[in-house]
């Protein structure tokens, strides 16, 4: 794991509790990255102990099952090792996400996230950053800094500011205005008191039956709006950017003839001569071709530890320029991915490795039959079906190699 000082802090604000180091790897680095006061913790006998000294205000649940999650977190709650008010979130694997849903909607989890496959790493960021802020550990955390946030454009980083500033002001303007209907009224002294102890109680009663009401429905109204239309304006600026990326990676890729795939990669520099019959060496060579980085960085480090030599590339475009220049004993690829889908980059390949077989096993959370027979078609020698754990890895790649 990443960032071991932040993982083994001493006195963690935010904790993990997990069973297997490789599946909670993505979501860990994320949180280390945006929390100092964080530890992960692998689970045993001594849990409870740890969980009752440490006090955390943040506790994630990364069992290997939701089930498991649930009965750890009862048992520490009904054996008193969590005895004070913290924040829960259950971290799930894609396939279990509705039990997890089901388990906040019955307030067992604050909330929870689907950790594998791992696509939503600002969600994550932002349910610890609230559940800190929640559990009242403002003093302990300094909130997301600049340099954290994701790089957009400056005419949109002025925008969200200044919304910002408006949503707080009148967010403020409405505590203001709950606080001087909470506070006792000056009423005008009169010699009677019964008189006055009548009104103050009339006051008290219109404002919790009528004014308080009114000014809390105006006050989420005013959160959505505001919430809606920032995360609208980030959508398009988010979208426009990948949109130009992709153009521009095309505009290097393929010249105005709209040239074949095949003849754009003959632009990639190629030894004058390769031997024939070249004996494979050991270790073997995979290629993971994977537009997910999290995902594509845990299969890379699966297969390193077996020994395996491990290239990499984010789309179906590098991959035949790897290809081209490379032998590979085995291909690991993604169905959907920018510029070259894994079908037609299936196809291509074909053409690219002079005719040798090489290998292909899928990476795919599809379940369309129709799509996957059409891929298979084209020589698949397996599949790995996302999430996916080391094991269903190791069994599905030793399966083709040997």
């Amino acid at each position: 794991m990443t960032k071991q000082s932040h993982l083994a802090c001493r006195n963690p604000k935010v904790i993990m509790i997990y069973e297997n180091e490789e599946d909670v790897l993505g979501a860990a680095s994320i949180i280390a990255d945006q929390v100092e006061e964080y530890r992960t913790i692998l689970v045993n006998f001594e849990i409870g102990d740890k969980v009752k000294n440490l006090k955390p205000s943040v506790i994630l649940f990364a069992l290997t099952t939701v089930q498991k999650s649930i009965e750890l977190y009862t048992k520490l709650i009904s054996d008193k090792f969590l005895d004070y008010p913290h924040y829960s979130i259950l971290l799930c694997k894609n396939r279990e996400s509705a039990t997890a849903f089901r388990c906040c909607i019955k307030d067992i989890f604050d909330n929870y996230f689907v950790y594998q496959p791992l696509y939503e790493k600002f969600r994550l960021k932002m349910i610890v950053h609230s559940g800190l802020l929640i559990s009242q550990a403002t003093s302990h955390y300094a909130g997301l800094h600049e340099e954290q946030l994701e790089n957009i454009g400056q005419e949109l980083v002025s925008l969200i500011d200044k919304s910002s500033e408006c949503k707080q002001s009148l967010l403020g303007s409405i505590a203001i205005c709950k606080q001087s209907l909470n506070e006792p009224q000056n009423l005008v002294v009169d010699k009677e008191l019964d008189t006055n102890l009548s009104s103050k109680k009339l006051m008290e009663n219109i404002n919790k039956s009528h004014v308080e009401p009114l000014l809390a429905e105006l006050e989420d109204n005013i959160k959505s709006s505001l919430d809606s239309m920032i995360q609208q304006l980030l959508s398009k600026q988010v979208g426009i950017e990948v949109l130009e990326a992709k153009l521009a990676d095309l505009s290097r890729v393929l010249p105005p003839d709209r040239q074949t795939v095949s003849e754009a990669l003959s632009e990639s520099s190629m030894l004058t001569s390769r031997a024939e019959n070249v004996e494979v060496q050991k270790p073997k060579k995979i290629l993971v071709v994977e537009d997910n980085q999290i995902y594509r960085d845990m299969l890379v480090r699966v297969l390193a530890k077996e020994n395996f030599l491990v290239d990499e590339a984010e789309d179906g475009l590098n991959a035949l320029q790897k290809i081209r220049n490379n032998q590979y004993a085995l291909v690991l690829m993604d169905l959907f991915m920018p510029n070259l889908d894994g079908i037609n980059t299936t196809i291509q390949i074909k053409s690219v490795s002079g005719g040798k077989e090489l290998p292909i096993i899928a990476l795919t959370g599809n379940k369309n039959k129709e799509l996957i027979k059409t891929w298979a078609e084209q020589g698949l020698k397996g599949y790995i079906l996302k999430p996916s754990t080391r094991n269903e890895i190791l069994e599905a790649v030793n399966r083709v190699i040997n």
